[in-house]
């Protein structure tokens, strides 16, 4: 039997109750690892169920072997259209559809009370990198934060509302009557076709339009998805791709009262000018308050549309020819108003009076004129023949006083005054058969 000295005994219980605390509280811990804290309220399968598939769930990984595929799905609801014709962009507000599989995300229902679906944050799972290749943002999706739908089978459906803004190539020719088309693409960023194939939800060709708010000044007439695959020389593996067209026409009834009918009204200020007397003045009057008009819708155009390089607006290049017609109408009638004002001295030319006082005259309506012309030589002829009785009774008592007989010489003014307004009057006429024809062609030619 062997007997301890009272410092030995003391060691040993000091050595025992050290032993013994330290097994207490690495117990304790192992206890409250296992155990945890209880929460105040009743967790759900809901919740075990998101416990258990996102503990250690890595969203940067995609969520299949790397030799396998991971199918994207896409589709796409259009809610509302925005074209900036000074931008060349085109604002699209949608509603963006995406399915894929995720292996990580399947469960059995029967462990979990019969629970089928899930909603998860989309900030919570992965996520394939869809991404607007012609986008006018460096944003991939501008969306609000919306959650995904994750069902038992790893199916995962994300319907989140996005705007796009995309680049869009305008030609604006037939402004405001045109018809454009602007095309969206969509593909993965960093991946290949042998990583993420993205093809089209449901085989459909075209995108849904049930849901859109009308825009005032567009119209969606024709859609169309195609799923595109393109192989770079760069590498062997396929980039598929998802290109959504929109035809859009521009509502133009407004543009009818606007643009169109003013169009008329300065063609047939133009055209009257020439049906006015040829010593009007007015015809300066008209011709000056239709050049303002043009200019004023030449800067109307301007702040409805770009300055462009390319593809001028036919409506655009009509008002311009306008102008420049507007302004050889004035000089032209500047010509007439001169010629016809001033104080001849000289009677027209016999190979011009002949054509304007016979058949040509008629024809272009100078009948007035040639009729005032003949009233006019006879007047004049007569008084001419009194004036010359009475100066050769006048010339005969001269010569009976002093015996010199001095001649008189008579003018005939008024006739070759009247025959030089003829002659103005058929320059507007055959003005206003040029002239008509020329607006005939413009309007063909721009029309078209």
């Amino acid at each position: 039997m062997v007997i301890m000295s009272g410092d030995s005994f003391c060691g040993l219980v000091i050595f025992s109750v050290s032993v013994f605390t330290i097994l207490g509280y690495v117990q304790c811990g192992f206890m409250t690892t296992k155990i945890g804290p209880q929460p105040i309220w009743n967790s759900t399968f809901t919740d075990k169920l998101r416990r258990d598939l996102l503990l250690n769930y890595d969203k940067f990984a995609r969520p299949a072997q790397h030799y396998n595929t991971t199918r994207v799905k896409l589709g796409m609801s259009i809610r509302h259209i925005e074209l900036n014709e000074f931008k060349s962009t085109l604002t699209v507000h949608s509603w963006f559809r995406l399915t894929w599989q995720d292996e990580k995300l399947k469960w059995d229902s029967t462990k979990y009370g019969g629970l089928t679906s899930l909603n998860l944050a989309d900030h919570e799972i992965w996520q394939p990198d869809i991404f607007l290749y012609n986008s006018a943002t460096s944003t991939p999706l501008s969306h609000y934060n919306t959650h995904c739908i994750v069902y038992d089978n790893g199916e995962v459906l994300w319907v989140p509302p996005v705007q796009f803004s995309v680049l869009c190539n305008l030609n604006l020719k037939y402004w405001p009557f045109d018809t454009q088309e602007c095309k969206m693409k969509f593909g993965s960023w960093t991946y290949n076709g042998d990583q993420i194939d993205i093809d089209l939800m449901n085989n459909k060709t075209e995108v849904e339009l049930a849901f859109i708010i009308e825009n005032n000044e567009w119209e969606i007439t024709k859609t169309s998805l195609v799923r595109n695959v393109t192989y770079y020389s760069c590498c062997e593996s396929p980039y598929p791709d998802i290109t959504i067209s929109l035809m859009l026409k521009r509502a133009s009834p407004s543009y009818k009262t606007i643009i169109v009918t003013p169009a008329f009204v300065i063609i047939i200020l133009t055209l009257l000018c020439f049906w006015l007397p040829p010593n009007c003045g007015e015809k300066i009057i008209i011709n000056g308050c239709t050049a303002i008009i043009v200019c004023l819708f030449l800067l109307y155009f301007t702040q409805k549309m770009p300055a462009m390089g390319t593809h001028t607006p036919l409506i655009v290049l009509f008002y311009s020819s306008c102008l420049y017609i507007v302004a050889f109408s004035m000089v032209g009638s500047v010509a007439v108003i001169t010629l016809t004002r001033s104080r001849h001295t000289t009677s027209l030319p016999w190979i011009v009076k002949q054509p304007l006082t016979g058949k040509f005259g008629k024809y272009l309506g100078l009948t007035g004129f040639i009729q005032q012309s003949s009233v006019s030589v006879h007047r004049v002829t007569a008084e001419e023949m009194r004036d010359h009785q009475v100066a050769e009774f006048e010339d005969l008592n001269a010569s009976d006083e002093s015996g010199i007989v001095r001649p008189h010489h008579h003018s005939g003014k008024a006739p070759i005054q009247e025959d030089w307004i003829l002659l103005g009057a058929a320059i507007d006429r055959i003005s206003f058969i040029f002239y008509s024809l020329l607006f005939l062609i413009l309007s063909i030619v721009y029309s078209i």
